[in-house]
């Protein structure tokens, strides 16, 4: 199954962009706690885990194009492993649409 959820978000790329590379700002919007993974800006490769209850969300660094695109693996509970795209379109200086896939 393929959903792209999209939605036009009030901020610069470089603000949405830093909300979703920063492992920790990232799981505070998502209602998840960082378990571990490496600091500093995120590159094709890293891994990190993000923790909600008792369930563990392994993440992995497929692409990095900042600030326009993220492509990620993210493992989930049951052996669910989904294929995320995060691309960033400029609208204008304060506006970008903001797709997942």
């Amino acid at each position: 199954m393929n959903v792209c959820p999209t939605d036009i978000v009030l901020a610069p790329a470089e603000r949405i962009w830093n909300l979703l590379t920063d492992r920790r700002k990232l799981a505070e919007w998502t209602g998840t706690r960082l378990a571990h993974g490496p600091a500093g800006p995120l590159a094709a490769g890293d891994q990190f885990v993000l923790r909600a209850g008792m369930f563990r969300l392994s993440l992995k660094v497929v692409d990095v194009r900042p600030p326009w695109q993220l492509v990620l693996d993210v493992r989930l509970p049951f052996g669910v492993t989904n294929h995320e795209e995060i691309q960033i379109m400029p609208i204008d200086s304060d506006s970008n649409r903001v797709t997942f896939n």
